[in-house]
């Protein structure tokens, strides 16, 4: 019976040890890599912007127009000269998505239709003659194509100085993660999933940089590909010093620092500069607007006295 138990316990042993062995070689050794992948495309997805598959569909009909507007309006082609300029613009306004180019085309002439049928349909009920309904509509549909890309253009423009305004405190973090031994691709990492955390836009375009290292991208190609996208004038110089410190094999936290305190100094002069010009700007609404009520107040009265005297 002894023999029979050890023989039965070892046969078991065995199968749960076979089946344990097949079940690392097929699915265990390979969970890490999967999960790393799978992390790598999520946030790649999430700096691009192309959730819209995970997201509940909305059957609305805003959305349901704007479907039906999409499968008539052509694509525009982003080969000419004025294509890339739209792709560059709506990088530079946070715009990344690949169809982000057709949406904006799609809504800018929705958004021309729109307001050319209500500047149309004002004219009618005002009782305008058909000349001036034709004018006016013609000049709805002029803004509504107008409006959408002075919004883009704005936004990026906002987009810009915001990124400009927080670079100099995120090489703040860069130098103090890179002093405490960090990598350079580390450090970037960690201060763009911090910055993203807060709602920064310079954490998502660290994040998209380091997106692009994990992929295989090169930290110098990586970089270009910021400065390129951000279109920001302070990360041209940074990403050129810090390629240049990478080849060279230089500290990097020297530079990093250095190049902090230029951008905190090109800040500071900026604001001066900014300041000097307030005092003619400020010249215009002085004139238009307070000079004419200071008249009215100061010389009111005695006109209204030498107009009683002549009067009398």
């Amino acid at each position: 019976m002894s023999s029979s138990l050890f023989i039965s316990l070892c046969v078991f042993s065995l199968l749960g040890a076979g089946g344990i062995a097949i079940y690392v070689a097929l699915y265990g050794s390979h969970r890490v890599l999967e999960e790393r992948f799978a992390d790598l495309a999520i946030k790649i997805r999430a700096s691009q912007g192309v959730f819209d598959d995970d997201q509940p569909h909305d059957d609305s009909l805003g959305r349901l127009l704007f479907k039906w507007a999409s499968a008539r309006v052509p694509a525009p082609n982003l080969e000419t000269p004025s294509g890339e300029k739209l792709a560059e613009t709506l990088q530079q306004a946070g715009f990344m998505g690949s169809g982000s180019a057709h949406a904006f085309q799609v809504f800018r002439v929705l958004t021309a239709v729109a307001l050319g049928i209500a500047m149309a349909a004002f004219a009618i009920l005002t009782g305008k003659p058909m000349g001036m309904i034709i004018l006016m509509a013609m000049i709805g549909v002029l803004f509504g194509a107008m409006i959408p890309t002075y919004y883009v253009k704005r936004r990026a423009r906002m987009r810009q100085t915001e990124i400009a305004s927080q670079l100099s405190d995120v090489l703040d973090l860069l130098v103090v993660c890179v002093e405490a031994g960090l990598g350079l691709f580390e450090a970037i990492k960690i201060v763009g999933g911090e910055s993203l955390r807060q709602g920064q836009e310079i954490g998502r375009e660290l994040s998209l940089v380091s997106s692009e290292i994990s992929a295989g991208s090169s930290l110098g190609q990586a970089l270009r590909n910021l400065a390129e996208r951000t279109a920001v004038e302070d990360i041209k110089p940074l990403a050129a010093t810090l390629i240049q410190s990478e080849q060279l094999g230089a500290q990097v936290a020297p530079a990093l620092h250095a190049s902090s305190d230029a951008l905190r100094v090109r800040r500071r002069l900026r604001a001066e500069e900014a300041a000097q010009k307030t005092t003619i700007k400020i010249l215009f609404p002085l004139v238009l607007f307070v000079l004419p009520a200071m008249l009215a107040v100061i010389v009111g009265p005695a006109v209204i006295q030498i107009i009683h005297t002549i009067g009398r």
